[in-house]
């Protein structure tokens, strides 16, 4: 029975993951999490942003499979790469991560599996968008991790995280240091 039960809930959550990618994957749904989560995208309109997705030039899915030789290969449920046009005229290229997470308490942080999975994706973007002459050719990477079975009390709820400069002074420390004839000698 034990083996029944266990079956039928690891069939459940294949299931629930399969769904949910079929839903994230629809184009307005995923033009509507652009709109929401990708800051170059906010001055965009639900539906430029579906004729974005639609247009294979400014959208690309992406291989999900990462592997970095002696570390492993990881498998992204969902990774594309977007050209949004800004207000400026010019077009900014970002790389998104959509991951579907059933386990939300699997033994370690997902916070910093998330920052891991984002880490990757930049250090493969080495030779392809930058290299050690030119970092600043390296794109911006967003990663939104969506959990279907999240708890009633945080249903609807978004955290980020974000690099972020933050400026601060350093104290000197000043030290009298008190010369006396015992100490010269």
């Amino acid at each position: 029975m034990e083996t029944v039960i266990q079956n039928t809930i690891t069939n459940h959550k294949i299931m629930l993951d399969q769904h949910c990618k079929a839903i994230v994957g629809n184009q307005e749904m995923l033009a509507r999490m652009i709109h929401e989560f990708v800051r170059e995208a906010r001055h965009l309109s639900v539906n430029e942003i579906m004729e974005i997705i639609k247009d294979e030039h400014r959208f690309k899915w992406l291989n999900n499979e990462n592997m970095i030789p002696s570390y492993g290969t990881v498998k992204f449920d969902m990774f594309c790469c977007v050209d949004l046009p800004q207000l400026n005229g010019t077009n900014k290229q970002i790389y998104l991560n959509i991951e579907i997470q059933n386990n939300i308490h699997p033994g370690y942080s997902l916070v910093t599996r998330g920052i891991a999975y984002v880490l990757r994706i930049l250090t493969t973007q080495w030779g392809v968008e930058y290299d050690d002459k030119n970092y600043d050719r390296m794109k911006k990477v967003y990663s939104l991790w969506i959990m279907p079975q999240a708890t009633k009390r945080k249903d609807g709820d978004v955290d980020v995280y974000k690099v972020k400069k933050e400026r601060g002074r350093m104290e000197k420390k000043k030290t009298k240091k008190i010369m006396t004839r015992k100490n010269l000698l």
